[in-house]
């Protein structure tokens, strides 16, 4: 199985974004192909933009991603991934 992993930096984190580096590039699909994303058991529809970054704010709804925080994707079969995100929290509740 193949891994990446990497903590977010602040732009990421404040804009709900992944950035993609070259170097890394191979190991998620083509641009504009859509792939899932599998997240605390639920299961999210993503794609890589033109310019190599995952819009992640669907995500950002329920959990709340910092700055450091550590992502770890791991590709369990062609476009279907797992991502292990353990510095990231549920958002608190609002009464």
């Amino acid at each position: 199985m193949e891994e990446y992993s990497r903590p977010l930096n602040r732009p990421e984190a404040k804009h709900r974004y992944w950035h993609i580096m070259k170097a890394d590039r191979d190991f998620f699909p083509d641009a504009h192909v859509t792939f899932k994303l599998k997240f605390h058991n639920k299961t999210y529809e993503l794609k890589v933009n033109h310019k190599d970054d995952i819009m992640t704010g669907q995500m950002y709804y329920l959990y709340r991603f910092l700055e450091g925080d550590q992502i770890t994707i791991t590709k369990k079969t062609k476009n279907s991934y797992v991502l292990e995100a353990p510095d990231t929290k549920k958002y608190p509740k609002l009464d």
